[in-house]
């Protein structure tokens, strides 16, 4: 749970929803909640996400407060603790409905085929009411006790809709079997209808039984990525001996033993020990990376070889690993803009359709039709309306889509920022680090007053401080000769041109050709031909001087990435325009644009520049993706519609960003715009079924077609129309997993 501005988060898991009326009465109670500033229900996932100030409550209160509600919020120190006991409280409840399934039909075909045969014996009439009552109590005593308790609360759910239904039936056959003669009298038919009751409950049951299994699959993705991070330690104490230790024990500075074969459990140093580690769950880089004393190792990643003994840096939510599946958490948790309308119909969904089922029966009656058709339909629409489609529609796509983005080292933020990215129009791409590898090298050096020991320290101390990958490249490069590093702190910026200190009573600099005319630096004509040749061969160029005077050029080369060129053919050929932006000179960018085939380049711009090109296109009409990896990219990503990061950048970028490609392949782009398409293709297709069911399903349950084509719905029919469409709904967003 993070901390930000005296706000805390959290996602707890919750039971005992059983439709989108029930997660939208968990959401309420819990936003009215005083200190509680925001609040929302994954119903997919069974999970509340709350924002608190803890100065005014706390996850405890919340819980009680949904407890009074008639729920069970679970709040436990170590949130893989509560999701372990929903998990276990989840498969008991399982097996308990089984169990129920199993029973409910064992009575129920029976007793179908009795009251469908017209079989009839002495007092048949009260054994069927008998069965009947075993399978409404037995089998479905919750439906009554939830249905009871939402609808004195004035928020009606779908058990208030199995539980009406079933005892208008139970009740009304009760009736006739006690006075089978009243209705003859009055001139009326009568019927018992005891197997309908007991056909919904196992229908209901049954749908429920199923969705369960199906939603429980959509987090396949997230419960995956918690299984990379172990729960247990082996750690080495001071005298040298050793005990496992749970990682909620471990602080920074602790140290740990990881055996080959294990995967590692914390973020942290080598401390001792040589290894092969198996980085391919955060990287995607299949071969095995060699890791010795001061190499980094991450949480989740599995060692190969040998023993090591790594030392804590972070553990459990502050790993790199934790973040990603609190990243994964967060967004299956938020809600696309189309929710929002989905939630809204739900909130009202039951008592209009209470209140359809009474008009369907006074209309039936009114137009002279029989009382047990009338008491058949108003049943039927009682049964067969089904808000549990409309809320599993949305977040169970959401979440397998999300999930498995997460797989693929997609990391998407939030539901909104999934829904843009299928509909973009242009992509805004920077160059150093998203189109090339990021990692240049020192090709050549021009000196212009002579290479001196001297210049090379203060190039040094001017480039260290920088995570620009030019700089890395001049730092790597300086770095090969002998030199003595200098000190100083006093280093100023000037954003996306360079850096520039005053030292022994000079001002020296290194940075692009702008930053040179802003030091008013004179080039002469064998650099400026330098300069010149270097960019015609798609080099970059640094200028390092002091004062107005210039005192070397650096010509550095970076690689295309093996995926960039297939990134923008998939791009252009689904119509997406692709425009190249970058602070590098034109001569450079044009290179790499041609090697790309890209079309539309905006080179030498300051991230202000990059800012306003991509307000201007967003002007035009366009709907515009960046994709960058620099900090000087951060305020282009601000901008965007959808802004998408390297994870092979930098954190502010990372940030900055709704997306975020792990690995840095630029090959995940139109795997993202996949998948965005298709989860949001799915989502339409879920929401269009789902309303169309009920649209076509209530009419004609309230007997819409019986007066000319005779089809009367009966309510077993609709109560398997009803569990199934659930299922449906869930099943398509499964589909998900298996699409390329």
């Amino acid at each position: 749970m993070a901390k930000n501005d005296e706000v805390k988060r959290g996602t707890f898991p919750v039971n005992g929803m059983m439709c989108a009326v029930c997660a939208g009465v968990v959401e309420k109670t819990a936003g009215e909640v005083e200190g509680v500033t925001e609040a929302a229900v994954n119903f997919a996932a069974m999970s509340l996400t709350i924002a608190w100030n803890p100065k005014s409550t706390d996850p405890q209160i919340v819980s009680q407060a949904i407890a009074k509600a008639g729920f069970e919020m679970i709040v436990e120190d170590d949130e893989d603790d509560a999701i372990a006991l929903q998990e276990q409280q989840e498969q008991t409840l399982y097996r308990q409905m089984r169990r129920k399934v199993w029973t409910a039909w064992a009575i129920t075909l029976p007793l179908s085929v009795v009251c469908m045969s017209g079989l009839t014996f002495p007092g048949h009439g009260w054994a069927m009411m008998l069965l009947s009552l075993v399978v409404m109590v037995v089998c479905g005593g919750h439906f009554y006790v939830s249905g009871e308790k939402n609808a004195l609360r004035l928020t009606p759910n779908m058990d208030t809709l199995v539980a009406l239904s079933t005892i208008v039936s139970f009740l009304f056959s009760l009736f006739n079997t006690i006075f089978p003669d009243y209705w003859h009298s009055k001139g009326l038919d009568s019927a018992l209808y005891y197997e309908a009751s007991a056909m919904i409950v196992a229908f209901v049951l049954t749908g429920k039984l199923m969705e369960t299994r199906a939603r429980h699959s959509t987090g396949s993705a997230i419960r995956s990525l918690m299984g990379l991070q172990p729960k247990l330690a082996t750690q080495l104490l001071d005298d040298g001996t050793t005990r496992v230790s749970k990682l909620s024990t471990l602080r920074p500075g602790d140290r740990i033993i990881v055996a080959p074969g294990d995967r590692i459990a914390v973020d942290g140093i080598v401390d001792d020990g040589h290894s092969s580690v198996d980085e391919s769950m955060l990287t995607g880089e299949s071969l095995p990376i060699d890791k010795g004393v001061r190499s980094v190792v991450s949480a989740g990643t599995l060692n190969i070889s040998n023993p090591l003994t790594v030392r804590v840096q972070q553990v459990g939510r502050n790993t790199l690993l934790g973040q990603i599946i609190d990243s994964v958490k967060s967004a299956q948790g938020s809600k696309a803009p189309v929710q929002r309308i989905v939630d809204k119909v739900s909130a009202v969904f039951v008592p209009i359709v209470v209140g359809l089922s009474v008009v369907t029966f006074c209309a039936w009656l009114a137009l002279g039709g029989e009382l047990s058709l009338a008491v058949l339909s108003a049943v039927s629409v009682l049964v067969i309306a089904c808000p549990c489609a409309l809320g599993l529609a949305t977040p169970t796509a959401i979440m397998v889509g999300i999930g498995k983005g997460a797989q693929h080292h997609v990391m998407i933020k939030d539901a909104t920022a999934l829904e843009q990215l299928a509909h973009i129009d242009l992509v805004a791409i920077d160059k150093t680090g998203t189109l090339t590898e990021g990692q240049p090298m020192v090709t050549d050096v021009m000196w212009v007053e002579g290479q001196q020991t001297e210049s090379l320290s203060i190039i040094h101390l001017l480039e260290r401080g920088s995570s620009h990958p030019l700089a890395k490249a001049i730092c790597n490069w300086a770095e090969q000769y002998d030199f003595s590093p200098i000190e100083i702190t006093d280093i100023d910026h000037a954003a996306g041109l360079g850096v520039f200190a005053t030292i022994d009573s000079g001002r020296h600099w290194i940075g692009s050709q702008a930053m040179a005319e802003m030091m008013h630096c004179t080039v002469d004509s064998t650099a400026r031909a330098y300069i010149d040749a270097s960019l015609a061969a798609g080099k970059g160029v640094v200028l390092y001087g002091c004062d107005d005077r210039l005192m070397a050029v650096f010509a550095l080369s970076d690689r295309l990435k093996d995926d960039a060129k297939h990134a923008v053919d998939y791009l252009r050929k689904e119509n997406i325009e692709v425009a190249l932006l970058t602070g590098d000179n034109r001569l450079t960018a044009e290179v790499v644009a041609e090697e790309c085939d890209i079309n539309e380049v905006e080179a030498q711009m300051l991230p202000a520049a990059k800012r306003d090109y991509i307000a201007s296109r967003r002007n035009e009409g366009k709907r515009v993706a960046m994709i960058g990896d620099g900090v000087n990219d951060s305020v282009a990503l601000a901008e965007a519609d959808v802004s998408i990061a390297m994870g092979t950048g930098s954190d502010i970028a990372m940030n900055a960003a709704q997306v975020t490609i792990i690995d840095g392949r630029l090959s995940r782009l139109p795997f993202a715009i996949r998948l965005s398409r298709q989860t949001i293709r799915t989502i339409r297709q879920n929401l269009f079924w789902a309303f169309l069911y009920n649209v076509i399903g209530i009419p004609v349950a309230a007997g819409l077609l019986y007066p000319s084509l005779g089809i009367m719905l009966n309510p077993m029919i609709a109560s398997a129309a009803m569990a199934f469409s659930s299922v449906c709904v869930v099943s398509n967003s499964l589909r998900l997993k298996y699409k390329k």
